[in-house]
């Protein structure tokens, strides 16, 4: 009885953190359509101490790929197709895992959802990781 109540627990908090990281993700795809990479105008700034860096126009790249110019996202940073599928297969996954977590209280889906988001992150972010 203490483990499935510890069980619901965790499935309702983890539930809770997915709504949180879609959220984030929702955001991130709000940022990059409400600023322009042509008017250059993102309230935040470069943070790279050594220009460039690995993350150098990923913003404008960012902004480019909402408006499907894949050419010129890729110019302002080549890895910002990956990145940017990372973020929007993430928010799709972190949906999709809440609703199913609504229907089902298996524990396994929570780790099948860890493996799969730490090894499509290696994937996505490995040209600025490595």
């Amino acid at each position: 009885m203490i483990i499935l109540s510890k069980n619901l627990l965790f499935l309702k908090n983890y539930k809770i953190i997915n709504l949180i990281f879609a959220g984030i993700f929702a955001l991130i795809f709000i940022y990059s359509g409400i600023f322009s990479a042509q008017k250059d105008n993102y309230p935040i700034s470069s943070a790279c101490i050594v220009k460039p860096c690995k993350s150098t126009g990923l913003s404008r790249g960012f902004s480019e790929t909402i408006r499907l110019n894949f050419n010129s996202a890729k110019k302002y940073n080549k890895n910002t197709i990956p990145i940017f599928l990372f973020f929007l297969i993430q928010l799709i996954l972190r949906i999709l895992i809440t609703l199913i977590l609504t229907k089902y209280t298996a524990i396994y889906i929570i780790y099948i959802d860890l493996i799969l988001s730490i090894i499509m992150y290696f994937y996505c972010f490995r040209g600025i990781l490595f």
